[in-house]
């Protein structure tokens, strides 16, 4: 394993914390992050959600106290992170593993964690399967995954196989498409199911694009993750899961989520409120209102972790 620290400028312009980016070769997939904070602090693992990066933590972090050692992780197949070799679909238990090299690679018994969407999915299975090591956890505007009912797995897992053949076949059939910079930033803002400011595409966009011929540039994305990720867990497998988180959560829901209102949704978050240690609490803004609005989510964050800081 090898690791490289380069320093970068303070997104506040204030000396410190220092922000650096970190990249881990784990297992073959070369992880990357940017930290904030000093490593003797009190940790906090963030993870993105799907198809960002952990610039999504730029505009929230320099909102939240210090005192604390913020690691923010490019998933594999997002931002400055290698792929997972071709050849299979990506699921949930991949990346919780994958959050267990990483701890494994730093050395950390015990830290706290946020996470956006996919991210605060990825965080709240690996919080079940390795309880010992979570603090707390805050799960902002994680809409899903949905259970998948017994008499519906057969389909579910139809489809996802049938999507990731597809994905393959167009892999395989030429280049993906590229854009300028200002087109990127363009497509991020029209195309995303949850509207971006322009300064908040604009940070997301700094991570997503590699290099294409012609000065152009191209989404780096892993495609298959637009194939279905769930595990397909049943309602009461998905339960058994969250029942097993033992830290406190601080579950944040964007009130302007259609997506929150589905049935699926709806279910999930009745399975979260079951387990005492779980506080769900409504937050003004779209499901992106952590990098949009970041001031709306920050007191809330800051009052969590500190109040949970003595458990670590």
């Amino acid at each position: 394993m090898s690791r490289r620290v380069t320093p970068l400028l303070n997104l506040n312009g204030i000396p410190s914390p220092l922000i650096t980016q970190t990249s881990e070769r784990v297992s073959m997939c070369l992880i990357s992050a940017k930290t904030w904070g000093h490593c003797s602090d009190a940790r906090v693992l963030c993870l993105h959600g799907i198809q960002d990066n952990c610039g999504t933590f730029d505009r929230l972090i320099p909102l939240l106290r210090r005192g604390f050692y913020y690691v923010c992780v490019d998933t594999p197949g997002h931002g400055r992170s290698s792929h997972y070799p071709p050849g299979f679909r990506i699921t949930m238990e991949c990346y919780a593993l994958a959050v267990k090299r990483v701890i494994d690679y730093l050395k950390w018994d015990r830290f706290k964690c946020i996470g956006h969407s996919m991210g605060g999915i990825i965080a709240s299975l690996f919080t079940s399967l390795y309880p010992e090591h979570v603090a707390s956890l805050v799960m902002i505007d994680c809409a899903g995954p949905e259970p998948v009912h017994a008499q519906e797995t057969v389909k579910w897992l139809r489809t996802a196989c049938d999507g990731l053949l597809t994905i393959e076949r167009k892999a395989a059939s030429g280049s993906p498409p590229s854009y300028t910079r200002e087109q990127a930033v363009d497509t991020l803002i029209t195309k995303r199911l949850s509207k971006l400011t322009r300064d908040s595409a604009n940070v997301l966009v700094e991570r997503s694009l590699v290099d294409s011929p012609g000065g152009r540039h191209a989404f780096c994305m892993d495609q298959r993750l637009k194939v279905f990720y769930n595990q397909m867990f049943t309602p009461t497998q998905y339960m058994a899961v969250v029942s097993s988180i033992r830290c406190s959560v601080l579950y944040l829901r964007a009130s302007d989520n259609p997506l929150q209102k589905s049935p699926g949704n709806k279910l999930v978050r009745k399975i979260y409120k079951l387990n005492p240690n779980v506080r769900v609490v409504k937050v003004n803004g779209n499901h992106d209102v952590h990098l949009n609005h970041p001031e709306r989510v920050a007191d809330l964050i800051n009052t969590f972790l500190l109040s949970e800081r003595s458990k670590i």
